[in-house]
């Protein structure tokens, strides 16, 4: 008799777990990001019909000062050189 009575209640709270409620931010979710891109499209209404030819070119000018900050901002070798080094024990712990 026990064990029907611990079998039942251990089914119903297997059952009770899978129940889904739906929580504010899982109802929420991704609308922050969409209204992100809403806010930072330039003009809506090419958003919603966009042309069907690319984009064929780029101003020179543009294009020179992107390349040069890449090239200027890529790492150098001898900057990343540095050695990590990571300490195992029991230094500074007052000699216990």
């Amino acid at each position: 008799m026990n064990a029907r009575i611990f079998t039942t209640l251990a089914a119903i709270a297997a059952l009770a777990g899978c129940t889904s409620s739906e929580s504010a931010t899982e109802a929420d979710f991704g609308n922050s990001a969409a209204s992100l891109v809403k806010a930072q499209t330039a003009n809506p209404a090419a958003a919603a019909n966009p042309s069907p030819t690319p984009v064929t070119g780029v101003d020179p000018d543009y294009a020179n000062a992107v390349i040069g900050i890449l090239r200027e901002s890529a790492s150098q070798p001898e900057e990343v050189g540095e050695r990590i080094t990571i300490q195992v024990g029991s230094q500074g712990q007052g000699g216990r």
